[in-house]
């Protein structure tokens, strides 16, 4: 036969009251991912390019020129539009390495800066992709790492290509082409996809910086 607690001090009832914190600690963070959803009324025309919710990144280090590392805290305080890419791209990425050009050169100030991430790190190392970058004339800052590690970060961009091998030893990579822009707290905050011009991204920027202020 079950006994009843007798009192607030007895062993009966604080066992119960364990119990009961315990549940309640359990529905609290079970509601915990509710609680990234994103509040932002984002207006309509924007809809198509903000990430919602903003996008955070997972921890990572890429390699970059002389041997340094290129981390998280690179992204933040800045603007940072990030091209997935590799050295035998061409001509299929001509048109979005010009873009990332032309908007470096729109936006030549500190507040901003431009990435582009080498996807074929099996075969390419950074300081070979830094070179097809100076070779066309693009200033961006190259930067790769493991095939692991790039795929971890493509998925959190969620930047698509595809590697297909052929039985003589070579291979071809297949990608989209959007053009990412990671706000100053490191976040994914939006995706600019094809078509696109670089007049059509920088306007879509200027409304979006003007939203982020307000919002953020």
């Amino acid at each position: 036969m079950a006994k009843r607690c007798k009192g607030l001090n007895s062993k009966c009832f604080l066992f119960t009251y364990l119990i009961i914190v315990s549940f309640l600690l359990v529905l609290w963070l079970n509601r915990l991912p509710l609680m990234h959803e994103d509040l932002r009324e984002i207006p309509v025309d924007m809809q198509s390019y903000i990430s919602s919710p903003s996008i955070s990144l997972p921890s990572f280090s890429l390699d970059i020129k002389e041997k340094l590392a290129l981390t998280n805290d690179w992204f933040v305080d800045k603007w940072t539009f990030v091209y997935f890419t590799h050295g035998h791209c061409l001509p299929a990425c001509q048109p979005s390495l010009e873009k990332m050009n032309e908007l470096q050169a729109a936006f030549a100030n500190s507040d901003f800066q431009f990435l582009a991430v080498g996807i074929d790190s099996e075969h390419e190392t950074v300081d070979e992709l830094a070179q097809f970058l100076d070779s066309n004339s693009l200033k961006l800052t190259a930067a790769t790492a493991s095939s692991d590690e790039i795929d971890t970060l493509a998925r959190s961009f969620i930047a698509l290509f595809l590697q297909t091998n052929f039985s003589d030893g070579s291979y071809q990579i297949e990608q989209e082409h959007h053009i990412f822009l990671v706000d100053p707290k490191g976040r994914v905050y939006a995706t600019f996809k094809p078509p696109y011009s670089s007049a059509t991204i920088r306007a879509k920027f200027l409304k979006l910086r003007y939203f982020y202020a307000k919002t953020e």
